[in-house]
């Protein structure tokens, strides 16, 4: 299993704090990975920033 985390921080969100935004963003999906009961393959979702603006995205992916 391989899993993908891509955060695009160039936009309005992290202008003040970039490592606020970032880190706030990657807390949300920790909590959301621990929540969900079926972590597997083919499970993906949108990033989305603190304005509600996507910027970036999480999946999971069967290794080969």
């Amino acid at each position: 299993m391989k899993i993908k985390i891509q955060i695009n921080a160039t936009n309005a969100a992290f202008e003040d704090n970039e490592s606020f935004e970032t880190a706030r963003i990657l807390r949300e999906l920790a909590d959301k990975i621990e929540g969900h009961p079926n972590f597997s393959p083919g499970h993906d979702q949108a990033l989305r920033d603190l304005n509600g603006n996507e910027v970036g995205f999480f999946g999971i992916y069967q290794t080969r």
